[in-house]
């Protein structure tokens, strides 16, 4: 028997629109590969991101431990200069009391009456346990060699038995912290 097609089949066929014509031909061709293909496009393009927002971590990262190194640098040295322009400045008060501290002395060996010579003797105490206080220690000369970094010779006294030797202190010396405030002046023997 030969089948012959009914007409409404024909029209419904003519009916066909050219969308589902297309969404027929689309489903023939989008095939379990390709359909994934704009997912794992999405998903390389979300690594990639990822991947350029750890790069830009990692550089802001290094920046700031560089910026927190320089700082770190810059606060010790500026607490060095701080500590170091202190003590510059006690080393300069400290020079400008010396010559008073000299006249003290001075005026110790002058006097004759003993109640004067107490309170001055107390005048000298307080000195020197002010200098003692702030590091300052007197430079000992008289009998030892004698050594350019402490002693400002001024004279040579000829004695062969203590060539080389201070023979006479003329003006004390002091330092603080290992550094030389006022050199001693001396008298070398030859």
């Amino acid at each position: 028997m030969n089948k012959k097609s009914r007409p409404d089949e024909e029209r419904d066929s003519a009916h066909e629109t050219p969308e589902e014509e297309n969404a027929v031909e689309t489903e023939e061709e989008i095939s379990p590969d390709t359909a994934a293909d704009p997912l794992e496009e999405e998903a390389d393009e979300e690594l990639d991101l990822i991947k350029m927002a750890q790069q830009k971590l990692d550089e802001y990262k290094d920046s700031l431990q560089r910026v927190q190194a320089e700082f770190d640098n810059y606060r010790k040295r500026t607490a060095d200069a701080v500590q170091k322009a202190r003590a510059d400045g006690a080393d300069g008060v400290i020079e400008a009391f010396l010559p008073v501290l000299d006249s003290v002395e001075i005026a110790l060996g002058m006097i004759a009456d003993e109640a004067t010579k107490q309170g001055v003797l107390l005048i000298e105490k307080q000195f020197k346990d002010l200098f003692s206080k702030y590091g300052v220690t007197e430079i000992e000369a008289l009998g030892s060699d004698f050594d350019p970094a402490y002693h400002n010779a001024i004279m040579q006294v000829e004695d062969p038995e203590n060539a080389g030797k201070v023979v006479e202190v003329v003006r004390k010396g002091y330092m603080r912290a290992g550094k030389v405030i006022r050199y001693a002046m001396v008298k070398v023997a030859n």
